[in-house]
C-alpha cells in the first residue's frame, strides 16, 4: 500500500510540471494568460487529495 501511494504522489508531481511545460511548448514561449496558470494550479489537486489520503491512510497499517 505504501508504494501505491508513493506512486500516485510521483506521478501527480510530474503532472502539473509537464502540463506547464506543454503550455510552453505549445505557445513558444510566448506570454502566459490567466488561463494557464489556472489548469496548472488545478492540476496540482491531485498532488493534495494524495497527500490528504496518504496522511489519513498512514495509521490504517500499524497493527
Amino acid at each position: 500500500m505504501k508504494g501505491l501511494f508513493n506512486l500516485v504522489i510521483v506521478l501527480s508531481i510530474i503532472t502539473p510540471v509537464t502540463i506547464f511545460l506543454g503550455y510552453i511548448i505549445m505557445d513558444e514561449g510566448d506570454q502566459f494568460t490567466s488561463e494557464h496558470y489556472m489548469v496548472t494550479a488545478l492540476s496540482t489537486v491531485p498532488f493534495i487529495f494524495a497527500l490528504l489520503v496518504k496522511f489519513l491512510m498512514s495509521g490504517v497499517d500499524k497493527e
